[in-house]
């Protein structure tokens, strides 16, 4: 199957009551970014007009974990497709690694006494939690009153942490190196 492109729009009454095909797929292996483990992904879509339309996907432990929850969500008849599993997880993690770049949020005061950003000096600084790989790493910029999170990123290797790090150096006009990063467990 040709290349198709992902469109990163809500479902629409349209796509539901299309008569096109709904696919399915599951496999073992691919890293679940909320717990850091690698588990098993499942997702549902439909292809139309050469664009695929991610309607739903999953992380569990198990292969009838996701399919119970496939079938919670309306979809019980589908054809079966192994093929574009993997380029549906980069294209779904693609979309939560932009929108991760492109929010800041300020974090509630408190937060300063407490961990892992207790402690910490004023400036922008690159954190890394949950050693060794994958990790969650943040970036963030303390000031008197307040700490903002500038940027978020799940590094599964030391290369994605580099990557990371030359984005923050060009966009922040920083230079940060692998050994200034804080480690907080």
């Amino acid at each position: 199957m040709s290349k198709l492109t992902y469109e990163n729009r809500f479902t629409t009454r349209y796509l539901l009551d299309s008569h096109e095909p709904i696919y399915f797929c599951c496999k073992r292996g691919f890293l679940d970014p909320h717990t850091l483990r690698y588990r098993m992904f499942g997702a549902v879509w439909k292809l139309m007009d050469g664009k695929r339309y991610i309607l739903g996907y999953w992380f569990a432990d198990q292969q009838n974990e996701i399919k119970v929850s496939v079938e919670k969500a309306g979809w019980r008849t589908y054809i079966k497709e192994d093929d574009e599993i993997s380029e549906i997880y980069k294209c779904i993690r693609t979309a939560q690694e932009n929108e991760n770049w492109k929010n800041r949020s300020k974090l509630p005061f408190i937060s300063i006494f407490n961990k892992p950003l207790k402690g910490l000096e004023r400036g922008m600084v690159c954190i890394k939690i949950n050693q060794p790989f994958p990790m969650h790493t943040f970036m963030y910029t303390k000031k008197v009153y307040s700490i903002w999170i500038e940027r978020i990123h799940v590094c599964e290797t030391e290369n994605d942490l580099k990557n990371f790090l030359n984005l923050i150096n060009v966009e922040h006009n920083i230079n940060l190196k692998l050994g200034e990063i804080q480690e907080k467990i």
